[in-house]
């Protein structure tokens, strides 16, 4: 027996040396290094915000996923770089109040401290107190006294706070309905009275917060004096629901959400102006069948007001300009044949100017024009775009932003003089993208920087780009890891223009061998995969590409980054340009002396998912498989706003609609398919995958599928997404590994 044992001590000593790489050894990526925790890649700090005029920044570290992970928040003196934790979040544990009912857990919870967030943590214009929230009420955090103060107490549910540029107040939605509360003496007013499941007012719906608002729900702003707020008000009784069913619940529950469906009806919007004691400055109602775009801007001095109002084609957008009591005027309008992009609002400047990013020109560029009247003129000019804009400095008389000048995998950051002049690049790397944020004073600039090989870097720079100090680098561990190698690359469409692509090789590539090729796509407007950012490749990416996998990306017509002429192709006819880009691709992937042609599969998720669904049914003699995440299956399934803005309504455009459906073709498939969809999907609906299968069945065509109960668009949680992550692993090496 002892013998025995002693093998089994030698077997067992053996394998954990086959499994742990030797020191200086780098060890191969696992599925569950993906979602590791702390993350391999480190952990930036979130919530960057200047606090005054610009002396003193503020952030976030987290010490864990999820959100009611502990938190801290850290400020930081600009000028000196010391730094102190103000407040971490077990510092913000919340008192009992047995009266209160609308945060009651459950008799059989395991009852749990429970704290104010930091998540979405605004700090007052004098920097002495912090808003947060927790058990649905506000608090404030008093910094010098080191407390924690009730705001509200009541049984709804406070949402969007905010200050007032006085710091007198809080603004917040309560019941959809928009309400201030003065910070000494706590006394509320209701602003609006209306508010409803159907009705929100300073709070917006879900397709105006997914489509037209950058996924921020808030609908109002503050003039700069305090004593009015904009708001954009929402009635969403025309639209028709949609049926999201929980089945792990008993009964199962049904959540039915507001969601207009392509050539539906749509939310009624408008636009209003309220005075802090609740007398009603402005009101306008565009019309049945426009959108307000739900991004605002104020005059300095608080006697005007901009809004944007887009037609439903949205081939048309109005800059309005309000003067309260003294109704409105068109100050100038945007137009388009196609459509045209919507993007952040005039920023009105005190001398009566104000600057303003537009596409008129073909490609995005900055315009400056007066409120009196004209037409704004070009800042900046040339084929290629303003991306981001991180700041205007109206005293030094300058606008920052980010662009594609050099190339548009990058984005450096830039600045140009108000009159044009002085345009100049200001950081110095040579690679990667850069966001940054200028502060109020126009000194100094937070910018994150990374590549498609470096994870993120917060550091400080002045206003000419040059690099103070770095704030913030993540603790990495990705040298530990034998990742892949990321290669720049490009090929030639079948019409001559040039396609941006990027191409992973697996670690100890052997150009001699004959490898399988993964193409992940996305595809779709306003996106842009090949990029040389941080995220760009994922180590999902590496992981198939540690597994003996190639994998290829590529920007087809449509993508976001290079003019508006770029993305026009996919007017009206969505799916047929973007296969025959992404088809070029793959014939020059075929010609590549390592590549198995044989053995190419697809995937993508969402926009990347319906592409895929596209590509194989078809070109499907092209794929050997392919993995379809969360796919819109046919565009009558999906949002007014996304899917008129490109396809117009399936009235108006019917064959369009049929000939761009996946759905129209799912007798076509001849490839393997695993179809991942998440059960609460308010986003892409279940409905769209139902769909397909349905079809496949019609058609005798078999297929996998994985339902992830309760997962919406986006799979969160540790176990979600590595059962997700397994899944494609397993199904490309199943399908692609063999000749």
């Amino acid at each position: 027996m002892r013998a025995r044992v002693a093998s089994f001590a030698a077997l067992a000593a053996a394998a954990f040396l086959a499994s742990s790489p030797l020191e200086g050894q780098k060890r191969k990526l696992t599925i569950e290094d993906l979602t590791a925790e702390p993350p391999i890649a480190g952990r930036p700090v979130s919530g960057v915000a200047w606090i005054g005029r610009g002396e003193r920044f503020s952030y976030v570290v987290k010490k864990g996923s999820g959100d009611d992970a502990p938190s801290e928040l850290w400020v930081e003196e600009t000028a000196t770089g010391k730094k102190r934790m103000v407040v971490a979040t077990r510092g913000l544990a919340l008192p009992e109040d047995p009266v209160r009912e609308k945060s009651t857990p459950p008799a059989s919870a395991k009852r749990q401290p429970a704290t104010a967030s930091l998540e979405g943590y605004a700090w007052s214009p004098d920097g002495r107190r912090v808003l947060v929230t927790g058990a649905d009420d506000l608090w404030t955090w008093d910094v010098g006294a080191g407390r924690l103060e009730r705001l509200t107490r009541s049984a709804g549910k406070e949402e969007l706070p905010s200050f007032s540029p006085d710091g007198r107040r809080v603004a917040f939605v309560r019941g959809n309905d928009l309400w201030t509360i003065e910070l000494d003496g706590g006394r509320e007013t209701r602003l609006t009275r209306d508010g409803s499941e159907v009705v929100y007012n300073g709070k917006l719906d879900w397709v105006y917060e997914e489509e037209l608002a950058g996924r921020d729900p808030r609908g109002y702003d503050w003039a700069p004096d305090g004593g009015s707020i904009a708001y954009l008000r929402l009635d969403d009784s025309p639209v028709a629901t949609a049926s999201i069913v929980d089945y792990l619940a008993v009964p199962p529950k049904v959540t039915l959400q507001r969601y207009p469906k392509a050539g539906s009806k749509n939310p009624l919007a408008s636009f209003h102006v309220v005075a802090i004691d609740g007398t009603v400055r402005s009101a306008e109602q565009p019309g049945d069948d426009s959108y307000v775009v739900p991004d605002f801007s104020w005059a300095p001095d608080s006697s005007a007001v901009c809004y944007r109002v887009l037609n439903r084609a949205q081939n048309r957008q109005e800059i309005r300009l309000v003067t309260p009591a003294r109704g409105s005027r068109t100050l100038f309008v945007e137009t388009d044949r196609h459509w045209v992009n919507v993007s952040d609002p005039p920023r009105l400047l005190r001398d009566g100017r104000y600057v303003w990013k537009s596409e008129r020109t073909g490609f995005a560029h900055l315009f400056v024009g007066k409120t009196s009247g004209g037409e704004p003129q070009p800042i900046t000019r040339g084929d290629w775009i303003v991306d981001k804009i991180a700041g205007v400095d109206e005293a030094g008389g300058f606008v920052y932003f980010t662009a594609t000048e050099e190339n548009v995998r990058r984005r450096p950051l830039y600045r140009v003089a108000l009159d044009g002049t002085g345009f100049a690049k200001i950081t110095s790397s040579p690679r990667g993208q850069h966001s940054a944020q200028l502060s109020p004073d126009g000194k100094f600039l937070l910018d994150t920087h990374s590549s498609v090989s470096d994870p993120p870097v917060l550091s400080l720079l002045d206003s000419r780009g040059r690099v103070l100090r770095a704030v913030d680098r993540p603790r990495s561990r990705l040298d530990e890891f034998d990742l892949g190698t990321v290669e720049e690359t490009s090929v030639r469409a079948d019409d001559g223009e040039r396609l941006e692509a990027s191409l992973v090789k697996p670690p100890g590539f052997d150009p001699s061998k004959k490898y399988p090729v993964i193409v992940f796509v996305y595809g779709g407007p306003h996106s842009q995969v090949v990029r040389d950012a941080w995220g760009a490749t994922t180590l999902l990416d590496h992981l198939l590409a540690s597994r003996g996998f190639l994998v290829w990306s590529l920007d087809n017509r449509g993508a976001f980054g290079r003019g508006h002429a770029w993305e026009t192709p996919i007017f009206h006819d969505m799916g047929k340009r973007e296969l025959a880009d992404q088809l070029a691709g793959v014939r020059h992937v075929k010609t590549l002396p390592f590549v198995d042609g044989a053995r190419i599969g697809i995937w993508g998720w969402s926009y990347g998912g319906y592409l895929t669904l596209f590509s194989l049914t078809r070109a499907p003699d092209v794929w050997k498989c392919g993995i379809a995440g969360a796919p819109v299956t046919h565009w009558k399934f999906y949002d007014t706003i996304y899917t008129e803005r490109y396809m117009a309504t399936p009235q108006e455009n019917p064959q369009g609609y049929e000939d761009s459906a996946p759905l129209s073709r799912a007798k076509d498939l001849a490839a393997p398919l695993l179809l991942i969809h998440g059960g609460a999907d308010d986003n892409v609906h279940l409905q769209n995958t139902v769909a397909f299968v349905d079809e496949l069945v019609r058609a005798g065509k078999p297929y996998e599928l994985q339902v992830q109960p309760r997962q919406k668009h986006g799979f969160r949680g540790k176990e979600a997404v590595d059962f997700r992550n397994r899944a494609i692993v397993r199904f490309f090496e199943e399908k692609l590994k063999a000749p």
